[in-house]
């Protein structure tokens, strides 16, 4: 693997954790994921930018001391200000093998937040790029194994401000997705009345990639419509990334205060900062989060060892 981390070579060995066994394989994901942790944090501290652990990273955090046993990414959020900074100077910063892509160098993905990525490897998502591969598009952007960068946007303290550009964000973002199922990840429909109709509408969308364009045009609609949540003086803050969960409001807008203090975590052998309300915050995203239940991995292919750009050229192993 191509990483810069020491980590122990014991690290790697299969173990069960909470009654769920982590292969020698998935232990080898993480420590990629583990190496690009302390890149991110070693530039993030030459420049000064703060970065918390966010989502199931910060459960896995407070609950784990480590990985969620079940889990295979981590997530990581900062203050909008600090996000726009990184992405300025990823380009300069990160050295091969790691690679940060975010909606202002990549046009291809519909996704409003950045990824750092090592680009020696390849980690492949059973709903979206899988079936890019299936469908043969040869797409260029990164599918080596990541970690997810969110941007805490600002969000106006008068609900009739903010609601009116939710609401016109999720319906962008609704439409993008719909395009994307259409055009790249298409199953037949599961109803046999739905099936010619759903059939029509995927082949209408190669022609002159319609539907690669269109999803694309929806995608800048909706990018445009969160860039206006800026109000830097606000009282609350949100990883905007939910804006099609119906529950939005109530479980991802959080007081930008939480975020005045900050506590360091043991993450495996990494050391990581969170909010220093963060039971607060683990509470009002997932309730009763002491208790788990096991769940299951977000990729479907892994490979620590090769990169995806020898799979764009040779095609994924049979049953991906």
């Amino acid at each position: 693997m191509n990483i810069k981390l020491d980590i122990p070579e014991s690290f790697y060995a299969g173990e069960e954790r909470c009654g769920y066994y982590v292969s020698p394989e998935m232990k080898k994901v993480w420590a990629v994921e583990l190496d690009m942790i302390a890149e991110f944090a070693r530039i993030c501290d030459k420049y000064s930018l703060r970065w918390w652990v966010e989502g199931g990273t910060l459960l896995g955090a407070a609950r784990h001391k480590g990985f969620i046993p079940w889990d295979d990414d981590v997530d990581i959020v900062m203050m909008r200000k600090d996000y726009e900074k990184l992405c300025e100077i990823s380009g300069s910063e990160f050295q091969h093998p790691y690679h940060l892509r975010s909606p202002y160098n990549d046009k291809e993905r519909i996704q409003e937040f950045a990824k750092l990525h090592n680009e020696d490897t390849t980690m492949i998502d059973g709903i979206s790029s899988a079936a890019l591969f299936r469908n043969g598009r040869k797409f260029g952007y990164s599918q080596g194994i990541w970690i997810d960068i969110f941007p805490l946007y600002d969000i106006p303290d008068n609900d009739e401000e903010f609601m009116p550009v939710l609401r016109k964000a999720r319906r962008y973002k609704e439409t993008a997705g719909l395009l994307y199922t259409i055009a790249f990840a298409y199953t037949p429909a599961s109803t046999k009345w739905k099936r010619p109709f759903k059939a029509a509408l995927h082949f209408m969308s190669g022609f002159a990639d319609i539907g690669a364009r269109y999803m694309m045009k929806c995608f800048a609609k909706y990018f445009e419509t969160i860039n206006l949540l800026n109000s830097p003086d606000s009282k609350y803050v949100a990883n905007i990334s939910p804006t099609t969960s119906h529950d939005f409001w109530k479980k991802f807008r959080v007081p930008r205060s939480f975020f005045d203090e900050t506590v360091y975590m043991t993450f495996e052998m990494l050391t990581v900062p969170a909010p220093s309300c963060y039971e607060t915050i683990l509470t009002q995203y997932y309730g009763e989060w002491q208790k788990y239940v096991i769940g299951h991995l977000h990729s479907t292919f892994y490979d620590t060892e090769r990169s995806y750009k020898y799979y764009i050229e040779h095609g994924l192993p049979e049953g991906v």
